[in-house]
């Protein structure tokens, strides 16, 4: 009898297990005219929960709230274990986090893509460090053969140059004698041997033939804090084609750009070759800097110390830009209706805005919903020529969901999705 009990309990466990389908789905898609727009969301009750939704673009009513896992006669879900990355070209998507099957101290590169039943699946990964650091690292890419990454596990001084289609590594940029001469009393790890000194963590950027790479000096690694005496963020300038560090610039008035997790991208390029860096001031549990936007202006390497969107002179004290993104030769900002002191759980509202480089004064902002906070994504993604903006929602009544902004200035409501479901990222894969 005890037998026979153990078996029917065996029998329940077994059929209640959920195969992943980065285990039973890895047959790549071949024929992506159609279901290859997929929309990223977090859980809203636990951001670690990323699904995929492979969907037609074409068949969505933006007036009809979905509910994405329920309508799956339109929307096909996946789960392959992977946050939301900010960077996919032609059928690929790549994270750098992998956040599920108690694998969350996995840092590396995971490259995804669609496979025959449409659902997205990890199809190749490289770099990978089980129960190893978790520091945010970022991804540039400079074309389809030609890529970089950061990974503090494998070697915390060092880019690693990899092919994204091939998914091999090519070589490594050691930043460290660089680092060495520009800053000799740098402290480089802590009475633990932990690394405090990071390269590529905050901001990774491929513009005009150079990689820019941010280098932190933190004081204390458990939380990423850097001191608050420090009032400097430091870049490393290196030659894309020899692959030499030129020099280390400073930028006086910021210490950090974006925020720490790899999802969020805080530089982006416009057409004519300015590169723009978005601090929302975040330092942990230090004293935080005033949010702002600042940049290296086309055919030059150095920080433009006059120019600047100064989100605190328009906003108040403690109000943030926590999303950028360069598109159409202007600036789009996510920035706080309220303060954020960095600590609250207090409901903060955030609006959408956009900006000519032109004249940094002037904010004008979008006829666009509020949405909550989103210190782990960047809002933004740019497909079809458009920019598509995420408008996360939590609470039930608000409208969760995306829009989108052509270079007319026409702005559209594109999809409108249940509260449960907060959208990160937005791409559309093709061949």
């Amino acid at each position: 009898m005890k037998n026979i009990f153990s078996f029917f309990i065996l029998l329940l466990l077994f059929s209640c297990t959920v195969e992943n389908v980065d285990e039973i789905g890895s047959n790549p898609k071949t024929d992506f005219s159609e279901n290859n727009y997929v929309l990223a969301t977090e859980d809203a009750s636990d951001v670690d929960i990323t699904t995929f939704f492979s969907f037609n673009l074409e068949d969505i009513n933006p007036d009809e709230k979905y509910d994405l896992i329920g309508q799956n006669d339109v929307f096909v879900n996946s789960n392959p274990s992977t946050s939301s990355g900010h960077l996919s070209f032609g059928k690929y998507i790549f994270s750098q986090a992998k956040d599920k099957k108690g694998f969350s101290s996995s840092p590396g590169l995971y490259r995804l893509t669609l496979n025959d039943k449409d659902q997205a699946f990890i199809d190749s990964e490289l770099n990978v460090s089980r129960a190893n650091l978790f520091p945010a690292r970022q991804i540039a890419m400079a074309n389809e053969h030609l890529a970089y990454f950061y990974n503090e596990g494998k070697d915390p001084y060092k880019i690693q140059v990899f092919d994204p289609t091939e998914m091999i590594l090519l070589s490594t940029i050691d930043l460290k004698p660089a680092i060495e001469e520009f800053k000799p009393n740098a402290v480089w790890e802590d009475a633990a041997g932990n690394n405090l000194v990071r390269t590529g963590s905050y901001a990774l950027h491929v513009n005009e033939g150079k990689l820019y790479v941010s280098v932190v000096f933190l004081e204390e690694v458990a939380f990423n804090l850097i001191a608050d005496e420090e009032e400097n963020f430091y870049v490393a300038v290196v030659d894309i084609a020899s692959e030499e560090v030129e020099k280390i610039i400073t930028y006086e008035g910021a210490k950090t750009v974006g925020f720490y997790v790899s999802e969020n991208k805080a530089t982006s390029a416009d057409e004519e070759g300015n590169l723009y860096f978005c601090s929302w001031g975040w330092n942990q549990f230090n004293a935080p800097f005033p949010s702002q936007v600042f940049r290296i202006p086309t055919g030059e390497t150095d920080f433009d110390q006059d120019w600047k969107i100064d989100i605190e002179s328009h906003f108040g004290i403690n109000h943030i830009a926590q999303s950028m993104i360069s598109f159409n030769n202007k600036i789009y900002l996510h920035i706080s209706e309220e303060p954020y002191n960095f600590s609250t759980d207090v409901e903060i509202k955030m609006s959408y805005y956009e900006v000519d480089p032109n004249n940094p004064n002037q904010l004008t902002k979008l006829e666009i919903p509020t949405s909550d906070l989103s210190d782990r994504m960047n809002v933004f993604s740019v497909v079809d020529d458009k920019l598509f903006i995420a408008v996360p929602n939590k609470k039930e009544g608000k409208f969760n969901g995306m829009y989108s902004l052509d270079k007319t200035g026409n702005l559209k409501k594109e999809i409108t999705i249940e509260n449960k479901y907060r959208p990160t990222r937005f791409y559309k894969l093709e061949e």
